[in-house]
């Protein structure tokens, strides 16, 4: 899921755009060299877990800056996908949380996590000698503090399944807790398996820094001049913010996604085989069996133009969308 909007905001949003501009142009930089060049700079701005454990020990054979580190890694990433992800979600999450605390508290605060995130990280990564580069774990604090604030705001996702892309409302404290979940038993897996099932991502920094700012939320001053008492929290207030009813919507909707794109990966046989769309097949079509399998006993498959056609599946689109109404119309009466 991919995070689009929120129904918070914020007025206050210097020291988000802020980082976003300081991340890009040191990317861009980044871009300017090549080979020996971009490694030597990351790996003296990057935190390495062999370098920052002494630090912090403290060792005095260890570089001084070794603990500047935790905080310059926070504006370096790894390619484009990783500072894309990495600022649309602080856009998203960052100016509702600034408004909420301030400028200055903010930055201090997103500083602080992201350092603190980082240590954690090497200390699960104590014999690593590779950088630890991003600004997630500053970010994970931000969600872990917006988790707290916005117990009932909602949070525009985009859903890619396939081919198709379906944009609809969740509560934030879904898809956050979604989020934090995934990366916690990323984790684990990380430790329990021989394999690095984490695909070599600072997990731990996540699960930390997420900690940290859930914890720290309660504790840390409110703005005066951000949004007004209550405005935050029941964000559902708002005349735009969504309700049960549209919550219902949404899930119907994504419901009939993932059946739809069972209709046609059964249609054109995408499901058989060892090739890519096999593997994105199988969770889909897992998903969907549960939903399709009551209608499976009394309607066929057809054949149409060479191809399968589920038209139980069909059916199964078409029941959703009918139980979806009448439940929707239960909480609209209310």
């Amino acid at each position: 899921m991919i995070p689009l909007g929120d129904s918070v905001g914020g007025r206050r949003q210097v020291v988000t755009v802020g980082i976003i501009v300081v991340c890009v142009l040191v990317f861009l930089y980044e871009l300017t060299l090549r080979g020996a060049a971009l490694d030597a700079f990351v790996q003296q701005w990057g935190a390495v877990p062999r370098r920052v454990l002494p630090a912090l020990a403290p060792d005095p054979r260890a570089p001084h800056q070794a603990l500047l580190t935790l905080f310059t890694s926070q504006f370096i990433h790894a390619g484009l996908l990783h500072l894309g992800g990495n600022m649309l979600f602080l856009w998203v999450f960052g100016r509702a949380v600034e408004d909420r605390v301030g400028s200055a508290v903010f930055l201090a605060f997103y500083l602080l996590a992201g350092a603190i995130a980082g240590v954690v990280q090497c200390l699960f990564s104590a014999g690593e000698s590779l950088p630890l580069i991003g600004a997630s774990g500053a970010i994970a604090g931000v969600l872990g503090s917006y988790f707290i604030a916005y117990p009932t705001a909602w949070v525009r996702v985009l859903m890619p399944v396939l081919f198709f892309f379906w944009t609809f409302d969740l509560p934030a404290v879904l898809v956050l807790a979604f989020w934090f979940i995934s990366q916690f038993f990323s984790g684990m897996a990380a430790i329990t398996q021989a394999s690095r099932a984490t695909g070599d991502v600072a997990v731990w920094a996540h699960v930390a820094g997420f900690a940290v700012g859930a914890a720290s939320a309660p504790f840390l001053p409110r703005s005066s001049s951000g949004l007004p008492q209550g405005a935050g929290s029941p964000a559902l207030r708002r005349a735009d913010a969504p309700g049960p009813a549209r919550l219902i919507s949404s899930l119907a909707d994504l419901a009939a996604l993932l059946l739809a794109a069972r209709l046609l990966l059964r249609f054109f046989a995408f499901g058989v085989g060892r090739s890519p769309l096999a593997l994105i097949a199988a969770p889909i079509l897992a998903v969907t069996e549960p939903v399709v399998a009551p209608f499976q006993e009394f309607l066929p498959t057809v054949r149409v133009l060479g191809g399968v056609l589920e038209t139980y599946t069909l059916i199964a689109i078409l029941a959703v969308y009918v139980l979806a109404g009448v439940l929707g119309q239960v909480f609209l009466k209310k």
